[in-house]
């Protein structure tokens, strides 16, 4: 082997050569093409294995970001150039379960520079559960049909539809509609219509699937008809007690049906209202007793009121000269037989306790009838002409003792002056 002479001048030469050459190239490199830092945006962060989320029914519902800024060092020559693209971030899903995740973040090494930092260093990923639902379809519909017509039975088939997604969507699904239009139709339709997931605001929701996309539906158009109610009453009110009056408000419904089942229909009568041993007026909300095939239009509240009094008894007194006679001839008069005494005629009624409050002596007319009745002593009926709605339970005494005589010459006289000719001749009785 070749022994290095230190003291050989050349060698010593290249020495100092090499040393200066490196001291140069230390300069250029710190002054003309330096180390340094630089922060490179919007580097695109690729997620890996959302696929085992799907595997496990899950779903990556949101994710804090998907673009991070990554800060690399290096040569000014090679970092200066280095775009967002150059770049490799991922974040790995496999392993999460659902609920809000802290994810890292993993950066690819660089050839030419070196990975300083990034910002975030963490991504939040929200992982929900994936759910089913089965839900029921509600129909909408769109319009009226002509004048005197309207919407009856509502068929819809499937009547329920599968919904698929995020359980944090699903369950904030209220209803599924789908909107039929019937504006200005008069027969019945069938259609196919898509349906929308709406939610408790009534704003449709996205991001779910349905099964069926789309629903048959099928529409009765009915026509329309005004009816009588007519108030249906079971049993009886209490003892000595009545029914006076019944109010049912509204008076009149309007039905819907086919026009061979509403042919005929004139009244629609109520559920039976049961008043027994009721004492006091009945205020109450009633139903319709609809017959097949015939629907009530609109959702009034039917509501009666039945009007309960109590009967009340009476006893009223009479003198025998208040009572008339009625029907007698002309030509003759009466007068009360010796053999009756002086005491009076007692009459019982019953009667409601409205009615009964304003009743007096004048409300009456006692009087006896003597049509085809002749000269003699003759035992008559007493009869009670009573206001409306009173009863006359009874009348003490029942008859009279009357005698009937001719009038004189004067009398006839002076009753033809003193009065025109009528059928009826009216008298008080002579004690």
């Amino acid at each position: 082997m070749k022994k290095i002479d230190l003291k050989n001048k050349n060698f010593t030469m290249k020495i100092i050569a090499a040393f200066f050459a490196f001291i140069m190239w230390t300069y250029v490199m710190s002054e003309v093409n330096p180390r340094i830092v630089k922060q490179i945006p919007n580097v695109k962060v690729e997620i890996l294995n959302e696929e085992s989320l799907e595997r496990n029914n899950l779903t990556l519902m949101d994710i804090s970001d998907d673009t991070i800024t990554v800060e690399v060092r290096g040569r000014r020559n090679d970092v200066i150039n280095i775009k967002p693209s150059d770049i490799t971030a991922k974040i790995d899903l496999k392993g999460y379960r659902a609920g809000i995740n802290k994810v890292p973040i993993k950066i690819s090494d660089l050839y030419n520079a070196e990975i300083v930092d990034s910002s975030p260093e963490l991504l939040t990923v929200n992982i929900d559960k994936l759910i089913e639902k089965q839900m029921p379809i509600s129909v909408e519909l769109i319009g009226e049909p002509i004048d005197g017509y309207a919407a009856g039975e509502i068929d819809v088939n499937p009547s329920e539809v599968l919904v698929k997604g995020p359980r944090s969507i699903v369950n904030n699904v209220d209803k599924v509609r789908a909107n039929v239009n019937i504006d200005g139709i008069q027969n019945d339709i069938k259609t196919t219509v898509p349906m929308k997931l709406l939610n408790g605001d009534g704003e449709e929701i996205s991001r779910l699937e349905k099964d069926p996309n789309t629903v048959n539906v099928e529409v009765s158009i009915l026509k329309l008809k005004e009816v009588n109610v007519e108030p249906v009453i079971k049993g009886n009110p209490l003892v000595n007690h009545e029914i006076t009056n019944i109010e049912i408000e509204p008076k009149k419904v309007t039905i819907k049906g086919r026009e061979d089942v509403l042919e005929g229909v004139e009244t629609i009568k109520t559920k039976p209202i049961d008043i027994s041993y009721e004492s006091d007026d009945l205020d109450k909300q009633v139903e319709l007793d609809l017959p097949e095939g015939i629907h009530l239009v609109g959702d009034k509240e039917l509501k009666i009121n039945v009007k309960i009094s109590k009967n009340e008894k009476n006893k009223l007194e009479f003198e025998k000269s208040d009572i008339k006679a009625k029907n007698m001839d002309e030509g003759l008069k009466f007068k009360l037989a010796e053999s009756e005494d002086d005491k009076g005629i007692s009459i019982s009624i019953t009667a409601l306790e409205d009615i009964m409050k304003d009743l007096g002596k004048n409300d009456f007319e006692l009087f006896i009838d003597l049509k085809d009745i002749s000269e003699g002593e003759h035992t008559v009926d007493i009869e009670v002409k009573t206001p409306e709605g009173v009863i006359l339970e009874s009348i003490d005494p029942k008859s009279l003792k009357i005698v009937v005589e001719v009038k004189d010459e004067s009398e006839v006289e002076g009753e033809g002056e003193g009065s025109e000719d009528n059928n009826t001749q009216d008298e008080n009785t002579e004690q």
